[in-house]
Formats: structure tokens, C-alpha cells, sequence
């Protein structure tokens, strides 16, 4: 998930610190294809923005339709609905990397995408907090302004 939010750069060194955690070896996964990954990417994008995924396809195939089409195969579809973590806690994954990033418009997005799946306002805040430990001032100004916008909405609690 890291190569969505960070860079290859990141996922390096992040990969490198976790081997150093977690010994072992890693192993590839199968792959199932990008038919697949359509399927499952528009599956998992419509649970995390529920009745603001149209507004969203829309607005990413506005900037670029390849980007668009790589968000819900590669992004969605490969990387954030393959085995191994559930789709909540992979939301509470991307909150505290959007967190220590600072990209304040994807994290309100995905505060409440990880609501729309289940997450707890005390894992939210846990995840969000996590985030902070890692972030640059700007990027904490950023986080909470993100944070209070939800919060308006009457989320995250």
C-alpha cells in the first residue's frame, strides 16, 4: 500500500525496516488478472466511497482517464482488495499513511470511507494518531484540518 501513497523510495525503506521487525521470507502472490482486478477494484471503491463513487470516477477520469482506470485496477483491485487484511483495517492503513503524508482531501475521504466500513471511532483515532507520530508539521496541519472537517459532518466522533 505504500506505493499508493508514498513511492517506491518509501516502500523500500519501509519494506527494509519491516524485514528487519519481521524476518522471513517473503513469498509472491498469485495473481488473478486485470479482469479481476476491474471487478473487485469497482467492487471495493463503491463500499469505501459508498453514493460518492460516481462524483469520484468521474472527477479522477476529469483529470486523466488512465488515471482513473489504474485506481480501481491496480489501486483498488490489485493492492487494496487482495488477501491478507480486510478492507476495514487496510482503511485504517491508509488513514495513518494519508495522516503522516498530509494529503488532507484523501484523508477526509478515507476517515469516512473507513467509517462506511466499520471501524470504530477509537480505531479511527488510534490509526490517526499513529499517522501523527510520523508526520512533519505541515503534514499534522493538514491531518487535523481533515480531522475537524469530518468531524462537522458529525463524524468521527
Amino acid at each position: 500500500m505504500l506505493v499508493l501513497y508514498a513511492g517506491y523510495p518509501a516502500a523500500l525503506e519501509a519494506m527494509a525496516l519491516i524485514r528487519e521487525r519481521y524476518p522471513g521470507s517473503a513469498r509472491r502472490t498469485r495473481e488473478p488478472g486485470r479482469l479481476q482486478w476491474q471487478r473487485r477494484g469497482m467492487r471495493l471503491c463503491r463500499q469505501v466511497y459508498a453514493s460518492a463513487f460516481p462524483r469520484l470516477l468521474r472527477r479522477v477520469r476529469t483529470l486523466h482517464p488512465d488515471l482513473a482506470a489504474w485506481m480501481i485496477e491496480e489501486g483498488y483491485g490489485r493492492v487494496l482488495s487482495r488477501p491478507g487484511l480486510d478492507p476495514r483495517t487496510r482503511e485504517l492503513v491508509t488513514v495513518a499513511a494519508l495522516v503522516a503524508t498530509g494529503w488532507r482531501r484523501q484523508l477526509v475521504s478515507h476517515l469516512l470511507g473507513a467509517q462506511r466500513l466499520g471501524a470504530s471511532a477509537a480505531n479511527l483515532r488510534l490509526a490517526f494518531d499513529a499517522g501523527l507520530d510520523h508526520a512533519d508539521a505541515a503534514a499534522r496541519i493538514e491531518a487535523r484540518r481533515a480531522w475537524r472537517e469530518v468531524e462537522a459532518r458529525g463524524q468521527p466522533g
